[in-house]
């Protein structure tokens, strides 16, 4: 499914007006029915709620399909209802206006913010559910002062609050410490809306749900979007099929070079997590003097201590015998390393950098072109490192943040989060919402790195590796949520292959 920006959106909005005769008033008129009728059976399953329900409306299309819902609601019988104007009322001769006549024909009580104020904060402390249909997507800034007094109304009473669209105060130009409602519940009209995952957004959301609207399919499925969204399940389609009479060596070999002096655990977790998914062959390059720790946790990978060797002789070390690389997790910093680095982007070879490779790549005087063959997987701090760019420029607007690194180095970048961003150089990109915070633990990364290069080593390209790699670390931290609660990341590595077993 695609994800679009406010601008993208309104356009096939406008779009579907004029090239296909829709008027407007029945998108509106689609938009709230489809999403009353997912409140009531996906959200309430039937079972209609007793005590009022409050719809927050806005002069906008937000406001308008707050009113359809409350229409509907009023003509099912449920409620009591109350609207509260919070920007007075529509014009009577745009929609938003036509939708609200209907609601008062129907005697549905409307009061207006923040004249009746004190009423208002009567009806929302009283209130089962609030629907939030203030402000939409088109917001650049924070709200101004009368919203914001509302807004905080609401987030301070118990009643849930489904939010129409975006919670209100979200948008864009989301910034730290901008006022927003806290929702309990999103419903996204038509298709998901870039802002909502932005990092310091997402917590205001609640549960995502996508209303489908009727726009043509054409718009919807447009090839010029460059966004699209990720499925924690998406891994079973994208993961090749291993013919029944293959042998280890067409599986592939990874080399991975991980693992020093008191940060031996990376190395055995993203070693393992690569052998977990179906790759043939890994052999681990370790520090000399931390392979006497790492060596004997390790049954099914090699392990070769391994001292970065000196500048002229770099091209001795045999890379031909690997069909893929993964550098960094524990590796260190040290002036051996960066060297090796250095050897490593020169060569054909490809694969993932991750941790201290990024680190040492940040370090460089210049940025290289990677040719293409390599994903990287930083976390904020990691990318910005390597960016440049502050950590808050990288938390307001990590889409593109990732497509501009990934253009720069030619490489696929997986920006990690709770909500992560895969990007490519062409300017695609995708997001996964994860919101696991369990995931959120020490060796959780080094996990990832070693399921994408298992991949790329089995002889996925790397932009197919990286997505197959986001989506199953995905699934299967939602898996070990659910049998264990607060997991250690060792307790992914199992799950890896039970889920690629399909």
């Amino acid at each position: 499914m695609k994800v679009v920006g406010s601008d993208a959106m309104a356009a096939i909005d406008s779009r579907s007006q004029r090239e296909f005769a829709i008027p407007s008033a029945i998108l509106m008129e689609d938009a709230g029915l489809r999403a009353w009728l997912l409140v009531r059976h996906r959200l309430w399953r039937e079972k209609l709620p007793r005590g009022l329900l409050v719809f927050l409306a806005g002069k906008g299309n937000n406001g308008g399909d707050a009113f359809v819902m409350a229409r509907h609601a009023a003509m099912e019988g449920v409620g009591p209802l109350s609207i509260v104007l919070a920007a007075g009322r529509p014009s009577p001769d745009t929609d938003p206006g036509r939708m609200l006549a209907a609601c008062d024909a129907l005697g549905i009580e409307c009061l207006d913010w923040p004249g009746a104020r004190g009423l208002i904060a009567g009806r929302l402390a009283e209130s089962a559910w609030i629907f939030d249909g203030l402000t939409g997507t088109g917001l650049r800034g924070p709200l101004s002062p009368p919203l914001v007094d509302l807004v905080s109304l609401v987030n301070a009473v118990h009643g849930r609050t489904i939010a129409i669209d975006v919670p209100s105060g979200v948008g864009e130009g989301f910034r730290e410490g901008f006022p927003a409602i806290h929702a309990a519940v999103t419903l996204t009209m038509g298709l998901p809306k870039l802002c909502l995952y932005l990092p310091r957004a997402r917590i205001f959301c609640g549960r995502i749900h996508v209303v489908h609207l009727g726009f043509p399919p054409a718009l919807l499925e447009d090839p010029d979007i460059m966004g699209e969204m990720l499925s924690p399940r998406d891994f079973l389609t994208r993961a090749p099929r291993i013919p029944a009479d293959t042998y280890k060596g067409e599986r592939g070999h990874l080399a991975v070079f991980a693992g020093s002096r008191g940060t031996t655990g990376a190395a055995v977790l993203c070693a393992t997590a690569a052998a977990r998914a179906r790759v043939g062959l890994v052999t681990l390059f370790t520090d000399a003097d931390a392979w006497p720790v790492i060596a004997p946790k390790l049954t099914s990978v090699m392990c070769q201590p391994w001292d970065p060797p000196p500048a002229d002789g770099l091209a001795d070390q045999d890379l031909q015998r690997f069909s893929a690389v993964l550098a960094g997790p524990g590796w260190g910093v040290s002036p051996g390393k960066a060297r090796w680095l250095d050897h490593l982007l020169l060569s054909p070879v490809k694969g993932v950098l991750d941790a201290d490779a990024l680190t040492l790549l940040g370090d460089r005087a210049t940025r290289p072109d990677l040719g293409g063959r390599w994903v990287l997987t930083p976390h904020p701090g990691e990318f910005a490192r390597l960016s440049g760019a502050s950590r808050d420029a990288v938390l307001d607007d990590p889409v593109e943040q990732a497509r501009g690194e990934s253009r720069r180095l030619n490489a696929v970048i997986v920006l990690k989060g709770h909500s992560t961003v895969i990007a490519e150089p062409r300017g695609r990109f995708w997001i996964l919402d994860g919101a696991n915070p369990a995931l959120a633990t020490g060796g959780s990364g080094d996990v990832l790195a070693g399921i994408i290069a298992a991949g790329i080593a089995g002889g996925m390209p790397p932009l197919d590796a990286a997505l197959l790699g986001v989506s199953l670390h995905a699934h299967v931290g939602r898996l070990a949520a659910r049998a264990r609660g607060w997991f250690l990341s060792e307790d992914l590595v199992p799950l890896i292959s039970r889920a690629l077993w399909q």
